[in-house]
């Protein structure tokens, strides 16, 4: 099964970083796309079509997003381990809780799991959390700006460096046969033709300017609001 994850701060001009309080929105020289252009992104790149919804929700933060699947999990409406594809100006990965990335593989250190899991979670390490629990069988990362020197192999996993997450080529991860597969993909190089079963969209005001929110009826419309 397949999972979109969108959050709205991926469209916009140009990166958006934290305003510095969860409820104070970015100012205005953080500009949001046009609607065409969302449209056009969600239709051509993500296969998306208003006549056919797919199953979803809007939520305010997104750690709220784990809520969701554990009510779809609990329903039977999703099944575990689900593939994810994150559209997010940011990984939402955090190296707190053994996170490690070897031969294109995101793995959690068995060691650190538990503490992880009983840590604070929050929406910039939620999807750690999610594969520290087993629910998510691979991930695609969709940003909004990959790093220029790193264009020529933006579908590479080692782009997650980015997100401070260091690169191992071998050792006892390996050897224990877990983890999940990981990439990041341009959003200019990544399309898709195969349906979701569930999407979410994240609000996220510390991320977004008050104009973001105009864009929200656009891309509810291809969710069926559950």
């Amino acid at each position: 099964m397949r999972c979109l994850d969108i959050d709205l701060d991926f469209f916009l001009n140009r990166n958006a970083y934290y305003s510095g309080a969860e409820t104070r929105r970015l100012g205005e020289e953080y500009r949001p796309w046009t609607g065409p252009r969302v449209e056009h992104f969600l239709e051509v790149r993500c296969g998306l079509s208003p006549q056919t919804p797919v199953m979803g929700r809007v939520i305010e933060s997104h750690d709220l997003v784990l809520s969701f699947w554990q009510a779809l999990i609990d329903s039977g409406d999703l099944k575990i381990p689900f593939d994810v594809i994150h559209v997010d100006a940011h990984p939402d990965l955090s190296v707190r809780g053994g996170l490690r990335l070897v031969s294109n593989r995101l793995y959690i250190d068995p060691a650190e799991r538990s503490a992880f899991i009983e840590d604070y979670v929050h929406s910039g390490n939620y999807l750690t959390f999610a594969i520290a629990m087993g629910w998510i069988g691979s991930l695609v990362w969709i940003p909004l700006l990959v790093p220029p020197k790193r264009l020529h192999k933006a579908d590479q996993a080692s782009n997650i460096r980015e997100a401070g997450i260091a690169e191992e080529s071998s050792g006892h991860f390996l050897r224990r046969g877990l983890g999940i597969p990981f990439k990041t993909l341009s959003r200019h190089n990544f399309k898709t033709r195969k349906s979701f079963d569930c999407m979410i969209l994240s609000r996220s005001l510390a991320f977004t300017p008050p104009a973001s929110d105009d864009l929200i009826p656009l891309i509810s419309s291809y969710m069926k609001i559950v």
